[in-house]
């Protein structure tokens, strides 16, 4: 515990000994012998342990904070040189005395400095409706109190001998001292429930809050006590101030100190909004005015006056309540419909127009090209910025016509009422100027997705567009793409496709076939490459050209690729025990989608552990497209080649095909794509691509791969051209593993 909030518990634990101490000595001098002043040296404790435990308090908080509390320890002071002044004047004079006129101001001005502290502690700024719905609330809770208060002074008499006359002084005094605690316990409340506390801890503002039903405890223990002439009752209700103050102490320094040391504090349930502090007040009055009516039989007209105000600001509050209830539900509705970063209207709101739309329309869905690897590069903030400038884009291009709307992440909607015959090809159009972001000129393409039709077509128009727009991107970027019926039929295809693939993973109705990967001249077996294939139990084998790219589409692709790892990872740990050093090594294809997985490098790297597999028994495959970009795709190959596994770049030269790729991507092998071995043979411009290959892989000291050789003419020809690894349907075709282990065992039988 921190030194400050040990030493305001000790203070909590010594403020507590003045109530209890006051309890014993009245006790003890109720037989008659004890002295008029023997509480009092409890009372002036008390008040003095209240003056530093706001010391203690200010010394731990800052700002507005520590001006409060210093406010608080001012106010206490003064309370503390008023109850040294009245001790003083009862010890003298050998009995109890009523308050001297210095004691009197001491203890109005010590109240009214606690009001100060309260009325000055800063609120953060509101609207006019919550200033008027908190001014209601003040003016409720005023009422209420001012009617409660006004009730007991004008019931019980002044706690004064009316034996010997007062001066007026006195009695003048006694009521403003009941008048300013009450209306200090009333900020009290009102600033805990209902403005806030602002900087100070609200809990602390409840401690302090009981002080004002001191005076009238005085005043009602006042004919109770009277037969004793030691005990005063002044002194009797000051002794648990200093444990009010000690406690509200602590609460705010160890709310500053968890703050100081970012502890998150713990968290109370709270109705949004809504302060039941003035509900409370209107429940205590409306009590007390029952509870008075029945005494009395009637209600006095004061009590009855302040009750029709009391009515009249409830009535008010209620329908203020009403109105910004109204106000917030039209906020959500629209929170609910807009995008908060654009303004434009969102999907469901979109969706929503098409549903209730029945005259003839056309609607466009458009994806902005290379947004995420945009996004990486520039920042959030200025993809933010990025996204507000395409949407003022596109909303500028068609007009206060078309309804336009942000779908999802970077997809955007647009709905133009007829027949739009030229909709995506002005789409397409609209971004080849540059967009203005942040003062830079940002060139970003569009590719579109569009669908028109009639009557009932209209609510089915955006499935549709998403559609082509799923279609254009197939095709590539920066196009557009108009709705077929052959699209729909082929997303239906897609669709059970999909269920069917779901339902082989877990049939087990795929498997693996290898191809292998030879050394020339001899044709030594180096590795072999994984294929995936399928065949269903009801019907005939699905080609891979069908199913990955609905197994990409789906993300069913994760768990088939996670398939394909553990069972070729167990094929080539059984090779590798069985081998040795001349055990194949194992290529395996990695999608794109995989590559954006952030699990894949521990699944690799827990399957290769669980098997005892060297990782340079396995190599990954992966296509340039997929790492051009660069972004969590190449953070992603760089995590797997920190395993040790090797890094195949596939078909390479197809591609996207950049020489930085091959510095900025930690490749291991290229491999070459068939249709530059299908031109050898040729003129020197037609092998002029594959030569030129086998050269930079030897420079980078990468392994070359040769694929799709056919011929014994092309396998020739590759190792005159320096190749010294090849694959191809000449050496073999992709068969089950068993094929593999026969031609290990025989190559074993040669040696």
């Amino acid at each position: 515990m921190p030194r400050t909030q040990r030493s305001a518990a000790r203070l909590v634990l010594l403020a507590s000994l003045w109530p209890v101490l006051s309890v014993v000595l009245a006790l003890a001098g109720l037989d008659g012998d004890g002295p008029a002043w023997v509480l009092w040296p409890s009372a002036v404790g008390a008040s003095g342990t209240a003056a530093y435990a706001s010391l203690i308090a200010a010394r731990a908080s800052a700002g507005s904070a520590r001006l409060f509390w210093n406010r608080l320890a001012v106010a206490a002071a003064v309370l503390t040189a008023g109850t040294v002044s009245h001790a003083t004047k009862t010890a003298l004079a050998g009995h109890l005395t009523p308050m001297n006129l210095f004691s009197a101001v001491c203890y109005v001005g010590s109240v009214a400095g606690v009001a100060y502290a309260m009325v000055r502690l800063p609120h953060p700024p509101r609207t006019w409706r919550a200033n008027l719905a908190i001014c209601l609330d003040i003016a409720t809770v005023g009422v209420a109190s001012m009617l409660v208060v006004s009730h007991f002074l004008w019931t019980y008499t002044l706690p004064v001998p009316t034996t010997v006359p007062q001066p007026l002084g006195l009695v003048t005094g006694s009521v403003l001292i009941m008048l300013v605690t009450a209306i200090t316990a009333v900020l009290a409340v009102i600033r805990i429930g209902i403005t806030g506390a602002g900087p100070v801890h609200g809990p602390a503002l409840w401690f302090l809050a009981p002080a004002g039903l001191l005076p009238p405890v005085s005043w009602l223990l006042a004919p109770v006590v009277r037969g004793w002439p030691h005990l005063s009752t002044t002194a009797i209700v000051l002794a648990p101030i200093g444990l009010m103050f000690a406690l509200a102490a602590h609460s705010q320094i160890r709310s500053a100190e968890q703050s100081a040391r970012r502890v998150p504090a713990r968290t109370v349930r709270r109705w949004r909004r809504i302060s039941v502090v003035p509900y409370a007040a209107v429940a205590v009055t409306v009590g007390m005015l029952t509870f008075v009516t029945l005494h009395l039989g009637f209600l006095p007209p004061g009590l009855a006056g302040g009750s029709v105000v009391l009515i009249t600001l409830v009535v008010i509050r209620q329908i203020a309540a009403l109105s910004d209830n109204t106000v917030l539900m039209d906020r959500l509705e629209e929170q609910a419909n807009h995008d908060d970063l654009t303004g434009l209207p969102n999907r469901r709101m979109f969706a929503a127009g098409l549903q209730e739309r029945t005259e003839p329309a056309t609607v466009a869905v458009a994806d902005l090209d290379g947004f995420g690897t945009l996004n990486d590069r520039l920042g959030d903030e200025r993809g933010d910025a990025l996204l507000r400038a395409a949407a003022g884009r596109i909303a500028a291009t068609f007009g206060p016509d078309a309804f336009v709307a942000r779908l999802l992440g970077d997809e955007f909607g647009v709905l133009v009422p007829g027949d739009a015959e030229h909709l995506g090809e002005q789409l397409v159009r609209a971004f080849r100027q540059p967009l203005r972001v942040d003062g830079h000129d940002l060139l970003v393409t569009v590719t579109a997705g569009v669908a028109g039709g009639r009557d009932e077509q209209v609510p089915d128009l955006l499935r549709r567009a998403e559609l082509a727009l799923k279609a254009a991107k197939r095709a590539g970027a920066n196009r557009y793409q108009e709705h077929t019926a052959e699209l729909d039929s082929t997303a239906q295809h897609d669709a059970d496709l999909a269920a069917a693939l779901r339902r082989g993973l877990d049939a087990g109705e795929f498997h693996l076939a290898y191809q292998p990967i030879v050394e020339l001249p001899g044709g030594r077996i180096t590795g072999v490459e994984a294929l995936v294939r399928w065949s269903p139990a009801d019907g005939p084998a699905v080609s891979p050209a069908e199913f990955i790219p609905v197994a990409e589409q789906t993300g069913l692709i994760l768990d088939l690729g996670l398939w394909v790892i553990e069972t070729a990872c167990a094929d080539a740990a059984r090779w590798q025990r069985e081998h040795g050093p001349h055990a194949p090594r194992v290529n395996i294809n990695v999608s794109a989608r995989q590559l954006l997985d952030p699990d894949l490098p521990d699944q690799v790297a827990s399957t290769m552990a669980r098997y005892r597999l060297d990782p340079d028994k396995i190599t990954l495959e992966i296509t340039e497209t997929a790492v051009f970009g660069g972004g969590a795709a190449l953070s992603t190959v760089k995590e797997l080649r920190e395993l040790g596994v090797g890094v195949a770049l596939d078909d390479f030269g197809t591609g996207q095909s950049s020489l930085t790729l091959l510095r900025t991507c930690p490749v291991t092998t290229l491999k070459v794509d068939k249709s530059f071995i299908d031109e050898l043979n040729g003129t020197a411009e037609q092998e002029a691509i594959a030569t030129s290959l086998s050269t930079i892989a030897a420079t980078l000291g990468l392994r070359a791969v040769a694929e799709g050789v056919e011929t014994y003419e092309q396998a020739v020809r590759l190792e005159a051209l320096g190749y010294r690894y090849a694959q191809g349907y000449y050496f073999a075709k992709p068969g089950p593993a068993a094929l593999i282990d026969a031609a290990l065992e025989q190559v074993k039988v040669q040696q």
